[in-house]
């Protein structure tokens, strides 16, 4: 089941190439969704590689350039969410995943105009609000971006099958990071959820994806046959948190080349002024180092499923004693894999506060949310001019995070 081969990637390196995108709602002063076009001084959206829409007019994406270390990474987050910002004159951005209240009915919920040079941008967007509606299509979150060192994997054959191997080890075990991650508290249907993005109501495709993982080509195949089936429009629109970016896995004609494995794990924090806390990238970045090492040569249908399962109960506030157990060994495991890595402290100070709210309930993020929601509903408003307030400080200069 786990391929343990050492001679692709024998040691975990804290090395390689990372990035980060983040999509923020723009609101009104009332915390109404900003009906305004995207800002004409963040530049053209079609063309402007850092800052561009989403799906809406209304979701700005911020997108980091290709960085050799996760705090350079949040150098470029800091520098690019002050642009926006300085950008957007006195609107604000919606501090959480999970979309204001008081949307404008779905039909004027406003989707994202490329023009006439991206008239297939728009048309796809218009496909997604047909298919999934326009709501669901607002939910915001933040994808961490990696690629392994190529000088310690091999070849360009052998890299493709490591990150097919390591992407179908991050599905299976995505619960512990849907858990940890969870910061979208909402009650839908009379259940209560700590993720309400990460749900069985968030961003998820409409029928469940299951693809073959057993090799490169096997996988490139299988994707091919869900667009043949009409379950997907292509590759793009495959909503799982785990996905493998590059030649023929994006694009489906090519050799699969893989070039990056990505995250879509995380929701929006709203206690940390770039809608992440920076320990949580360190904490990301630990667990897709350790699925490394635990490789899978094959991910079953049937193991989807369960993996599925647990994911599914990861984001919900009540959790059963199994999952309970299943997340006290990922912890174990983690922690021994931090005591036999070379990794710098700063992972296992990581992997530390995240087991700290993982003990104490009350910490999580999700139970902060809610329980300052609680108190007061505008809090939401407070976090967003909080979130501005630090980052249009002009003696805010220091790193964003220091390890």
């Amino acid at each position: 089941m786990c391929n343990q081969k050492a001679s692709i990637f024998s040691y975990p390196h804290a090395s390689g190439h990372f990035g980060i995108e983040r999509e923020n709602l723009r609101v009104d002063h009332r915390g109404q969704l900003a009906m305004t076009p995207h800002p004409s001084a963040l530049g053209n959206k079609q063309t402007n590689p850092e800052i561009t829409t989403d799906f809406s007019e209304s979701q700005v994406e911020l997108v980091t350039p290709v960085a050799s270390s996760l705090q350079e990474t949040l150098s470029h987050m800091q520098r690019l969410t002050r642009t926006v910002y300085r950008g957007i004159g006195t609107e604000l951005l919606w501090p959480l995943s999970t979309p204001p209240n008081h949307l404008p009915p779905n039909d004027q919920i406003p989707i994202a105009d490329f023009g006439t040079a991206g008239k297939e941008k728009t048309a796809y967007r218009f496909y997604l609000a047909n298919k999934y509606g326009r709501k669901r299509q607002l939910y915001c979150g933040i994808h961490l971006n990696y690629s392994f060192p190529d000088d310690l994997i091999g070849d360009a054959t052998q890299r493709s099958f490591f990150y097919v191997q390591v992407a179908a080890s991050a599905l299976r075990h995505r619960f512990f990071l849907v858990h940890l991650l969870a910061a979208s508290p909402e009650e839908i249907d009379g259940v209560c959820y700590r993720s309400a993005r990460l749900s069985v109501h968030g961003y998820k495709n409409i029928r469940p994806i299951y693809l073959d993982y057993s090799s490169p080509s096997a996988y490139q195949q299988s994707m091919k046959k869900a667009v043949a089936q009409g379950l997907l429009e292509g590759p793009r629109e495959l909503y799982q948190l785990v996905r493998i970016k590059g030649e023929g896995f994006e694009d489906l004609e090519q050799t699969p080349e893989a070039g990056r494995i990505e995250l879509r794990i995380a929701d929006l924090n709203p206690f940390f002024p770039m809608g992440i806390n920076p320990s949580d990238l360190y904490l990301m970045h630990l667990y897709l180092l350790w699925c490394t090492q635990n490789r899978m040569s094959d991910f079953t249908v049937e193991q989807q499923k369960e993996a599925d399962a647990w994911a599914t109960e990861a984001a919900q506030t009540h959790f059963s004693d199994p999952f309970r157990s299943r997340m006290n060994q990922m912890f174990a495991a983690l922690h021994r894999f931090l005591h036999h890595s070379r990794l710098p402290q700063v992972y296992d100070q990581a992997l530390t506060q995240a087991q700290s709210r993982w003990s104490e309930p009350k910490l999580s993020y999700a139970a902060r949310i809610k329980a300052a929601c609680a108190e007061n509903p505008q809090h939401a408003m407070q976090w967003a001019n909080t979130q501005r307030e630090q980052n249009l400080d002009s003696s805010a200069q220091r790193s964003p995070y220091t390890p």
